[in-house]
């Protein structure tokens, strides 16, 4: 137990009696309706979870916050290469080998402020990513922990953003050195990347890496890359709008016929590169697929702006607002709008779900780490940063809806099902459930730190209760915490940790037999109008 003190947040054993308090009043809520409706109006938001209030200029004011909390951590008075202009992770203590990626929102708010901080801030994290560079073009995702190169498909994106958006804030001599650089890595991802390169994120992506290199390259070599991985990529789609491939093999179906998806890396990095390769070159087609898989992605999006990825092949990442190392969903859901309206309210419930949980400059990775007094990492700040950014640059003036618009786990619709992710969704009343019997199991092959597999619920698990009133009751946590990608999950504090997962379970000796590991349990669902 941790003995702790901590002012707010739950004690491990106060969060055991209101974990089976919540499993109980799930038994109820789903086969009695009376008493969900006699749970009462929806109470005002803990402190933990206060959100701000709609901003015509919410966007670029979090990014402002995110920009001064980067340049806060940036080291600037040790002038050894190793670590001048790197930005410092407070709770790794290490510089993550992707700040780099922050050249971009960096510029960004230079453009909308005019302070030629931002413009040095920016200039110094980009040579300091020397560090991380190799001769054959690429970057890696850190100085000595990992040395996966496919991140070089996202830093060249940031690059190329800056360039083409604005590289008129730097001299000459910069910008001609940045585009030589931009140059080298395009064409080391030319030789690269396939898609069968890493997690299905890493092609997907690509298509708007050659997109964006091209245009700012001029080469329509990289723009013909650019179509191919796109086009390639529409083979990963289910018929119902689900992007399948993270996890290999990327095309494997389980014995319950799931598929290797993952909410968080497709709302926050595949399909925001899709949206915006789509825009970028008026592909039809890759346009039509992506607003389809954007409506199915958007069941999972929670009342108050977060993303259920409670079942996710990589939820070991999950953050609740989206997932630990990827961008963001707004440049999709924001770009494309016009063609749903709901997809404006999805980006600004998940803004605003980022602002409740930014504190001291950073975003903390969850409504409830800085009350538990943990850090945040760094790295959440500088990739989400990216999309803000975006939305700025690309999104026009009318980024925000003028009313809210219902989304729709808003309305008590009963149940859904999706069988390619083996999830079941329940909502009656203020109560929303996940019921999940996924049974792919993800085992990581490119950054791993030594844990066994993803460890996400399965069995016919609760995975999430949430109540519009309350806010989340019950969530899924990793069967077993363990690092899978190492420096891309952040460390803890030493004390002990246990799974929330409501479960059924039996320890003889020393092995535990529990339900949420058991991938052959049959899930079954009964539903009447108001009864599942």
């Amino acid at each position: 137990m941790n003995k702790r003190d901590c002012k707010e947040g739950l004690t491990r054993r106060e969060l055991l009696r209101v974990s089976t308090a919540g499993a109980t009043a799930l038994g109820a809520a789903l086969v009695l309706p009376e008493w969900v409706a006699a749970a009462g109006t929806p109470k005002k938001q803990t402190a933990a979870h206060k959100q701000p209030a709609a901003s015509a200029n919410l966007y670029s004011e979090l990014l402002k916050t995110w920009c001064d909390g980067l340049i806060a951590r940036q080291v600037m008075s040790i002038h050894e290469p190793a670590l001048y202009g790197g930005i410092l992770c407070p709770a790794c203590a290490l510089i993550h080998g992707r700040c780099g990626d922050a050249v971009y929102p960096l510029l960004r708010m230079a453009r909308t402020t005019g302070d030629a901080k931002y413009v040095q801030a920016a200039t110094l994290v980009h040579e300091w990513s020397e560090q991380v560079s190799r001769p054959d073009g690429s970057w890696v995702n850190d100085v000595t922990l990992s040395p996966w190169k496919g991140i070089t498909v996202f830093h060249t994106i940031a690059l190329a953003e800056a360039l083409h958006h604005h590289g008129s804030l730097l001299d000459a001599a910069t910008r001609r050195r940045w585009r030589e650089r931009l140059a080298r890595a395009a064409k080391f991802l030319d030789g690269f990347m396939t898609m069968e390169t890493g997690n299905i994120n890493y092609p997907v992506t690509s298509s708007y890496c050659f997109a964006i290199a091209g245009q700012v390259l001029e080469d329509a070599h990289y723009l013909d890359r650019a179509r191919q991985m796109a086009h390639a990529s529409l083979e990963y789609f289910t018929p119902s709008g689900w992007l399948f491939g993270e996890g290999h093999p990327l095309t494997a179906v389980t014995a319950k016929k799931c598929r290797p998806v993952d909410l968080g890396y497709n709302v926050e990095e595949s399909l925001p590169s899709l949206a915006l390769y789509a825009t970028l070159t008026n592909d039809k087609p890759v346009l039509d697929q992506v607003i389809a898989a954007l409506r199915t992605h958007m069941e999972f999006m929670l009342p108050d702006g977060g993303w259920d990825n409670s079942w996710g092949s990589r939820n070991y990442k999950w953050s609740w607002w989206g997932s630990r190392t990827s961008d963001g969903c707004h440049p999709a859901y924001v770009l494309l709008a016009q063609h749903e309206p709901k997809f404006r309210e999805v980006a600004l419930r998940n803004l605003k779900m980022m602002a409740a949980c930014t504190h001291d400059g950073l975003l903390y990775g969850g409504p409830h780490y800085f009350a538990h007094g943990e850090l945040a990492c760094i790295h959440h700040t500088f990739t989400h940063a990216k999309a803000l950014a975006t939305v700025l640059d690309r999104g026009g003036p009318d980024v925000q809806p003028a009313e809210q618009v219902a989304l729709p786990r808003d309305e008590a619709y009963g149940l859904k099902t999706f069988p390619e992710i083996g999830t079941r969704l329940a909502a009656i009343g203020d109560w929303r459930a996940t019921v999940t019997e996924n049974d792919w199991e993800y085992v990581e092959h490119v950054q791993a730190g030594g844990g066994s597999s993803g460890g996400h619920v399965t069995g016919g698990a609760l995975s999430l209760l949430f109540h519009r009133g309350l806010g989340p009751i019950l969530t899924a946590s990793m069967t077993q915490y363990q690092t899978i990608e190492i420096s891309n999950q952040q460390v803890h504090h030493d004390y002990p940790h246990m799974e929330l997962t409501p479960r059924i379970e039996c320890a003889a000796g020393d092995r535990v037999y529990t339900s949420v590991n058991d991938f052959e349990a049959a899930l079954t669902a009964n539903a009447a109008p108001e009864q599942i």
